[in-house]
């Protein structure tokens, strides 16, 4: 089925259709019953009037004239219902007196009938009987008093119908329009920028509309959410790309100017190593940023020792604190067996001891410490640069965040304290700053007891 359809106009539809039907499901029995408790009662009648007549033979036939007085009393005691006799004399045949409307007597048969019962139609009766005294009689009862009433009782129940059908027409209109004004609500407030604020209150909206509007909040949320990443990841890559890319560009055109003795030329070369090592752990992060929700979903669980591993994939950033004339020191109590995502991991302890490298000064220390503790596995990392101000710790582990001490010098690209904020998320750990021994900034992270070695595999 296709085509443009409306949920208030349904609904309208759906309200007036249940109305009628119902009132036809309710009405028909209910008539039915009806009528047939009336036809009863004008049976029943046309007999009462019949026995009467009987008893008032029963001493004998009295004269024509005493029996008319007689019917003009039965008549009025059933106003409503008109009444008419035909009497014969049985033995004969020979019409004895007829008394009633002559309408009514036009429906009486001229000889005595066959038949001691007949309903003529809906309301005449005809009752005919043996009286006694040599008398046999018709009595005929016109019951259109008692069809009337169930005339008028159809009537009243088609206009009930009526009515119902329009008063759920009515509601049904009211609430669907009510219901498409709501979502219409929503969807003008989902096409805005201020819709968290003009969602609509809980006094106005049903827990359905409020549950859809919620599933709309936070998918509006997630995806201006993505599209602020974006942003920023594209404009902090354009940034953070600009710097290096024209250091390596400018030497090399320098360096190309005239001809250098090779000591020179090496030189040249490891100043580019360093930019060039750089912008690899950018595009590393950058990697990682990208598949961070993928790899969330695909979170592989390792047995490894973290501390040996750490020795093994840390060779690039004591290569970087010798470059720079810093000292790096690596200090663990034993062996540190754990269980976790070894690859993230790793990434934030890189990530971390290559920002406390290149912050601190020449002739500087770069501390990383592990060790177990009740609470945990603890990891320090300590610096002896200028540290961060107690207004940016939270700030620092958003994507490209800059603080006031970063202005005017390029130290990383914005990524890396971020993705060690994920990845030590992830592991159901946290990490925070801190002021270091050293005079510089501690970034201290603490893995949950879960994930730290157990007595039999920590050695202190």
């Amino acid at each position: 089925m296709s085509g443009t359809w409306f949920l208030h106009r349904r609904i309208t539809l759906a309200f007036a259709l249940t109305a009628s039907i119902l009132s036809v499901v309710l009405a028909v029995p209910f008539a039915w019953a009806t009528r047939s408790a009336i036809q009863e009662e004008i049976d029943a009648l046309a007999r009462e009037e019949l026995e009467e007549t009987k008893a008032h033979f029963a001493e004998g036939s009295p004269p024509s004239e005493r029996f008319a007085a007689i019917a003009a009393e039965m008549q009025e005691e059933h106003e409503e219902n008109p009444l008419a006799w035909r009497i014969w004399v049985e033995s004969t045949g020979v019409l004895w007196t007829e008394i009633g409307p002559p309408a009514l007597l036009a429906r009486a048969p001229q000889a005595p009938p066959e038949q001691a019962f007949e309903r003529l139609d809906s309301a005449i009766r005809r009752a005919a009987a043996s009286l006694g005294s040599d008398r046999v009689a018709v009595v005929l009862l016109d019951g259109s008093y008692q069809s009337q009433r169930f005339t008028s009782f159809a009537l009243s129940a088609l206009g009930f119908a009526l009515l119902a059908t329009a008063v759920a027409t009515l509601a049904g209109r009211l609430l669907g329009g009510r219901v498409s004004k709501l979502l219409g609500q929503v969807a003008e407030c989902a096409r805005t920028e201020e819709a968290a604020e003009r969602w609509p209150s809980p006094n106005q909206a049903p827990e359905e509309v409020r549950a859809v509007v919620r599933a709309l909040q936070d998918t509006l949320k997630r995806i201006r959410s993505e599209s602020e990443n974006a942003r920023l990841l594209t404009s902090g890559m354009a940034h953070e790309l600009r710097s290096p890319l024209q250091n390596l560009m400018g030497e090399t055109q320098v360096a190309l100017l005239r001809d250098r003795d090779p000591e020179e030329y090496r030189h040249v070369l490891e100043s580019q190593l360093e930019d060039l090592a750089e912008l690899s752990r950018m595009v590393d992060n950058l990697v990682t940023l990208s598949a961070l929700d993928e790899a969330r979903r695909r979170r592989t669980v390792e047995r490894f020792d973290l501390a040996e591993e750490s020795r093994l994939r840390l060779t690039r950033e004591f290569q970087l604190a010798k470059r720079r004339d810093v000292r790096l020191e690596f200090l663990a109590e034993g062996p540190l067996v754990v269980e976790g995502d070894r690859e993230s991991l790793l990434l934030a302890l890189r990530n971390l001891v290559t920002n406390a490298i290149e912050w601190s000064p020449a002739g500087g220390k770069v501390e990383l410490c592990m060790r177990l503790l009740p609470s945990g596995l603890e990891i320090l990392v300590d610096d002896a640069g200028p540290g961060v101000p107690f207004v940016d710790r939270q700030q620092i582990f958003r994507p490209f965040h800059r603080g006031a001490a970063a202005r005017g010098r390029r130290v990383g690209f914005g990524l890396g304290l971020a993705l060690t904020h994920s990845a030590v998320s992830a592991q159901g750990g946290t990490i925070e700053v801190l002021d270091s021994p050293l005079g510089g900034a501690r970034f201290r992270i603490l893995l949950p007891p879960s994930m730290a070695p157990r007595d039999d595999e920590a050695t202190v």
